[in-house]
């Protein structure tokens, strides 16, 4: 006969942002629930404190640098190598002097001035799509990638707005 597991229920208050995030990598995982989110995040964070307790550093390497590399272990989880492909359906790098985030795809806008739009006019995302006349999935994944990237993304609006106010001529 089979030994039960007892099963313990968690609650967690997360704030809304944090659920929208969550809720889009369920999507672009094709993950069933926020369950399973929970335990692929969970297995990894286990792996990287395991490492961690047996004297190892857990790094990020480009794949050049990688290449270069004679030993090395991997974190690989199954959820996660779909992304590997598609990083971005509707967010492109593009070449700039100093900004790093990415823009949206089809317009001459980053996803900090996209972020910064919403917020000035209270847009939530569906109302963002229809007044700027994108897909709801791109605001979406722009609103995903600002919450991975928000310390860079809320750099470079202050950059922008530093470097706006520098070319004003006083009244």
């Amino acid at each position: 006969m089979a030994m039960q597991t007892a099963k313990h229920r968690i609650q967690v208050d997360v704030p809304d942002e944090q659920v929208r995030l969550m809720d889009e990598l369920i999507r672009r995982l094709s993950l069933r629930s926020r369950a399973d989110l929970w335990r692929e995040s969970y297995s990894a964070f286990l792996w990287i404190v395991n490492e961690s307790l047996s004297g190892r550093r857990v790094v990020s390497l480009d794949v050049e640098t990688l290449a270069r590399v004679d030993r090395y272990k991997e974190l690989n989880l199954a959820a996660v190598q779909p992304l590997i492909f598609e990083r971005h359906r509707y967010l492109v790098a593009r070449p700039h002097p100093w900004r790093r985030q990415l823009y949206l795809k089809g317009r001459n806008m980053t996803v900090g001035q996209l972020v910064a739009t919403m917020k000035a006019n209270h847009l939530s995302p569906e109302e963002a799509a229809q007044d700027m006349d994108l897909p709801l999935e791109q605001v979406r994944e722009a609103l995903a990638y600002y919450d991975l990237h928000r310390d860079l993304v809320d750099m470079e609006l202050r950059e922008e707005a530093s470097r706006v106010l520098v070319r004003k001529p006083a009244p």
